[in-house]
């Protein structure tokens, strides 16, 4: 069963886990996304591509022999982290509050290259990292729609049109996108009162669209934008998350390792480290609106 970290915290096993856990889910998608427990180094599962055929018969005839398709898909846990040192002296005149300051910004960090990698992971650039959205969704997949034929101010129709995408089986969809992206959303759906602003159940304002929470990423660990590094051609997300849908994967959760003093140098070494990864379950459990330009006029 798939648990968000907030819920994930309630299991937690020591203090500095539950700080982690903490700081990782302060963000607006990881606090709402769910992540499914896995043993072992990845998840394996069949995924229904077809279903079999079924009809009427007479009397004393047979049915015609068909049956459903899957298809096997795997996802690998991936080894995502970091070490930090910190001088002992300093330790020693500044007290434990600049270390655990150190490990409190190095999860931050962990966080905002999360979200990066939520949208922009490329395992075929770099193996180590899972594939994003951006790499599951790509040009010419049923789950890819165009705002327009070129970049173009974004169209409900088409927004709509992603949306009713999405298979969400019961479920809560998600709308994910840039800061810029929902400014441009907010300009277009006020006038005719498709967009709300409600609370969320974290107390935070909460833009809402024809029912479905927006959910804003920024930038990277590296002050770098993740959506919109073009605001004039951007893609927008639909997601649902689930345990069967669109779900992050966790073995045993965040860590945190107190390696002791490097033999060369006087450092105190903490590593933390996330066994974790992403995967689209359902392959209807996401879509992408591209060709979107948030910086077209609203007329």
């Amino acid at each position: 069963m798939a648990l968000t970290l907030a819920e994930a915290k309630k299991h937690s096993r020591n203090i500095q886990e539950r700080a982690i856990i903490t700081e990782l889910a302060a963000g607006p998608l990881l606090e709402r996304m769910p992540f499914r427990e896995v043993n072992g180094n990845g998840l394996f599962w069949k995924r229904e591509e077809s279903l079999g055929d079924v009809g009427f018969r007479g009397f004393n005839d047979a049915y015609t022999e068909s049956y459903a398709t899957v298809k096997q898909h795997s996802e690998a846990l991936k080894l995502f982290g970091g070490d930090i040192k910190v001088d002992r002296a300093i330790i020693d005149l500044e007290g434990p509050e600049s270390r655990a300051f150190q490990v409190q910004s190095k999860t931050r960090a962990m966080r905002l290259k999360w979200e990066s990698l939520f949208i922009n992971g490329d395992s075929n650039a770099n193996a180590n990292e899972f594939d994003g959205l951006a790499a599951r969704l790509p040009d010419g997949s049923s789950q890819y729609i165009e705002n327009d034929a070129a970049p173009a101010l974004l169209d409900l129709n088409k927004l709509d049109e992603a949306i009713d995408a999405v298979d969400a089986q019961g479920g809560t969809k998600y709308l994910v996108m840039s800061k810029s992206a929902r400014r441009s959303l907010s300009a277009i759906a006020r006038a005719n009162g498709q967009i709300e602003i409600e609370r969320s159940e974290f107390g935070y304002r909460q833009l809402v669209y024809q029912g479905l929470p927006v959910l804003e990423i920024d930038r990277d660990h590296l002050n770098v934008a993740i959506l919109d590094s073009d605001a004039a051609d951007q893609s927008i997300y639909v997601v649902s998350f689930g345990n069967d849908q669109l779900t992050g994967l966790q073995n045993g959760g965040p860590q945190v390792r107190e390696l002791g003093e490097d033999h060369s140098q006087p450092q105190m070494i903490t590593r933390v480290e996330w066994y974790c990864g992403m995967a689209l379950i359902n392959g209807r459990a996401a879509a992408r609106l591209a060709n979107v330009d948030a910086t077209a006029a609203v007329s």
